[in-house]
């Protein structure tokens, strides 16, 4: 279960509390998918998701506006672990060269990035601050369970 979502000076939504909150995804979506964009932004992490679990992903962590009160986030900022990934992992999904098309379509951000330390933990600890005020915020980690990515 989630924490409730705290007031940050300088900032005009409430986040979650500092550090990494775990949830499945179905109460990932009943939480944040409340209205129409936010569903449609989901949707497309969903897809996200499906592709990085049949590449062998186990993780995902999903920082940003979409995982604050903001009712309207223009997209959802996520890194992926890359521990056990294969090489059949779609390159849409991790080359910088096509994030316009990842953009387009799975509707949001997704860095390579687990939350450890090291050259794989910079875009979770970049995804983890706030981006005007530098301030750590809560993120959301999920295990890419692949029924629960089925039955969603």
């Amino acid at each position: 279960m989630l924490p409730a979502m705290v007031a940050r000076p300088h900032s005009a939504f409430d986040v979650l509390p500092q550090g990494l909150h775990h949830v499945s995804l179905r109460e990932f979506r009943d939480v944040f998918a409340y209205n129409d964009h936010r569903a449609w932004l989901f949707e497309g992490l969903v897809l996200a998701c499906r592709a990085l679990r049949q590449a062998g992903c186990g993780r995902i962590y999903i920082g940003g506006s979409y995982v604050s009160s903001k009712e309207r986030p223009g997209d959802y900022d996520a890194c992926w672990d890359p521990a056990g990934v294969l090489p059949s992992l779609d390159p849409v999904l991790y080359d910088d060269n096509l994030a316009l098309e990842r953009r387009q379509i799975y509707r949001g951000d997704l860095l390579i990035g687990g939350a450890h330390d090291g050259p794989a933990g910079e875009n979770f600890r970049f995804l983890s601050r706030d981006k005007v005020t530098h301030e750590e915020r809560g993120m959301v980690g999920m295990k890419l369970n692949i029924l629960e990515l089925l039955n969603i």
